[in-house]
């Protein structure tokens, strides 16, 4: 019987010939060793003529013990595709790579240490953005000396830990490791179909895991690649964001911990359904839409009425979020959102 691997990595693939083969260097050259991995292709219904299927099948022929090439019939998007990736994983820990970015050589041997080391449900490490024509050189590699781990043993650490999104605790799910049997036990998916849907995974995530490790060294190269899902076109989603948002509060409130936890969840929803999702369409320079607008309210006080009221956001006295709040009370026009977005301009 073969001995369980070390580390899982899931790459999801779609249209990546021009990025796959470095992405694969920097893992089969990994100095955990590739006897310790299991890394597992998803094509994701790639639609460049059979290139990437053709690639991704190439590497598993080459190596085979290490290797899964998964092929998607339907594109399922990144979240979808990681799912299928999960359900093929064995390992003692999950790592997530998109194809075109890449990890440090010895990421997963400081990554798998640290957390057997700490007995981690998850070990989280710095990210490095970098567009691509970047000269690496000129990058910090310099390791931190304030890693730590926090122990979610008591309900006033859980309660500051679920609101949370900094620098060393983010939302996103690419620069984690996570403890496969947790995510399995629990069922933690992502929301299949849309885009923005890390939260989908890494909130439910936070509400399981018991021992979190901020590991302060960079470790993982992030590709901003033109034409990306992140910096391409989303008419057609425009609102994603905000119903990956829906989804997960549906899928919280099943779970047991909406109301447990009602002002850190509602806090989270206010600040990352609702005014995340108006920044991105400015940043983006989509005019807003009055439609868009009346949804994006009716959303935040259809499930949280008292929004108002929450204590974290009664603790916000900046003025970017007394806009925000007073948008709740406006009634939505052309004329009143071209004056909100100009406001939101000022203060974002």
């Amino acid at each position: 019987m073969q001995e369980q691997r070390k580390i899982s990595v899931v790459v999801p693939c779609f249209n990546v010939t021009a990025y796959l083969d470095e992405c694969m260097e920097h893992l089969l050259g990994q100095t955990i060793g590739i006897e310790n991995l299991e890394i597992i292709l998803v094509d994701d219904a790639s639609t460049d003529n059979g290139a990437t299927r053709k690639l991704v099948l190439q590497y598993e022929k080459e190596y085979p013990d290490t290797i899964i090439v998964v092929l998607l019939e339907q594109n399922l998007r990144q979240g979808g595709a990681r799912n299928t990736g999960i359900s093929y994983a064995s390992g003692e820990y999950l790592v997530f790579c998109d194809a075109d970015d890449w990890m440090k050589l010895d990421a997963l041997e400081h990554i798998y240490n640290i957390a057997k080391r700490c007995d981690a449900d998850v070990v989280e490490y710095r990210m490095q953005k970098v567009f691509y024509d970047t000269d690496l050189s000129l990058l910090s590699m310099e390791e931190g000396k304030d890693s730590y781990w926090i122990e979610l043993d008591n309900e006033d650490m859980k309660k500051m830990f679920y609101k949370t999104s900094a620098e060393n605790c983010s939302l996103g799910c690419m620069r984690k490791a996570y403890r496969l049997q947790m995510i399995q036990e629990n069922q933690i998916q992502f929301t299949p179909y849309l885009i923005c849907g890390e939260p989908s995974f890494t909130m439910p995530v936070r509400l399981y895991e018991k021992r979190h490790c901020f590991l302060n060294e960079l470790l993982y190269f992030y590709r901003m690649t033109p034409g990306s899902t992140v910096h391409g076109n989303w008419e057609g989603r425009r609102l994603d964001n905000l119903h990956v948002w829906e989804i997960l509060m549906d899928e919280i409130r099943e779970r047991g911990f909406l109301q447990k936890y009602y002002e850190e969840m509602s806090y989270m929803f206010f600040q990352w359904a609702f005014v995340l999702s108006i920044r991105m369409l400015i940043q983006k320079e989509y005019a807003l839409m009055v439609e868009e607008m009346q949804l994006l309210v009716g959303a935040v006080l259809g499930r949280f009425p008292d929004i108002r009221e929450n204590v974290y956001i009664k603790e916000d006295k900046s003025v970017f979020m007394a806009v925000m709040l007073k948008i709740l009370d406006l009634e939505i026009t052309e004329e009143s959102l071209s004056v909100i977005e100009e406001v939101i301009k000022k203060y974002m």
